[in-house]
């Protein structure tokens, strides 16, 4: 029994120092394994900050993208769009019908519109014309000269007239013509003849009258209204002017 227990015992010994040295070798292995996956910890930080940076920075674009294409302030959008739907008419356009050959005729068609509630006013209205053409010769030095070059005239049976007032004043007509063609012409020849003719364009102007809507009235004109009026009175047009354009004609009381 002795021999059984001290072998036992001797059995332990060996078996606890053999478990001794494995457990020692084994230390630096965990060790090392220890600090391989503390440093593989810090790389998968690391990696999730770089992960991260991707998904962060299109909310960085698109706060940019918004803020240089910021919509505009609905107040703002409002605002404008109550301006350019309540934007009144200009108030320099008036709206006119005519001409009529007679003032009583405008008269009647005014009256007429003022029993409906559609208040208008007869005016006068200057429309150009076609213009005039003048060939003349320049004012001369004086009056005694003017005479002398006018006899000269005459006596080569030469149509012409004196200039006493006016800018061309001493100068001598050779004629009013109503068409470029013509002056041109007589121009051509007196400048053969060896004068210095030249040719002044004269506008030409025209009274009509014509039915001017008061302001904001033209809205109750209807289509139907103005073939009922044209009915009556060939030839009448209606078109819009600027209003000081027109001018007012006192005698249409």
């Amino acid at each position: 029994m002795r021999w059984i227990f001290i072998v036992l015992l001797m059995c332990n010994g060996i078996y606890f120092l053999w478990q001794n040295y494995l457990l020692q070798g084994a230390i630096p292995a965990v060790m090392s394994q220890s600090v391989a996956v503390g440093s593989a910890e810090a790389r998968l930080v690391l990696l999730a900050e770089v992960e991260d940076m991707p998904t962060a920075q299109p909310v960085l674009v698109a706060q940019e993208v918004a803020a240089e294409v910021s919509p505009v302030p609905a107040d703002s959008a409002a605002k404008a769009g109550s301006e350019l739907v309540s934007a009144p008419a200009d108030p320099g356009i008036c709206w006119q019908i005519g001409p009529f050959r007679e003032e009583v005729s405008g008269k009647q068609v005014v009256s007429r519109l003022a029993s409906l509630d559609i208040a208008l006013k007869l005016e006068s209205v200057e429309i150009p014309g076609k213009p005039d053409y003048w060939v003349h010769l320049p004012p001369q030095v004086s009056r005694k000269a003017a005479i002398k070059l006018l006899r000269e005239l005459q006596a080569k049976k030469i149509d012409s007239f004196l200039i006493t007032e006016g800018e061309l004043a001493n100068g001598l007509s050779l004629g009013f013509f109503t068409e470029e063609v013509r002056a041109r012409k007589v121009y051509d020849q007196r400048v053969k003849q060896g004068y210095g003719a030249q040719i002044k364009v004269v506008p030409r102007t025209y009274t009509e009258l014509w039915a001017v809507f008061e302001v904001g009235e033209y809205g109750k004109f209807s289509d139907a209204l103005w073939e009922t009026i044209k009915e009556g009175n060939k030839g009448l047009e209606r078109r819009k002017n600027y209003c000081d354009k027109i001018a007012s004609a006192d005698n249409f009381d």
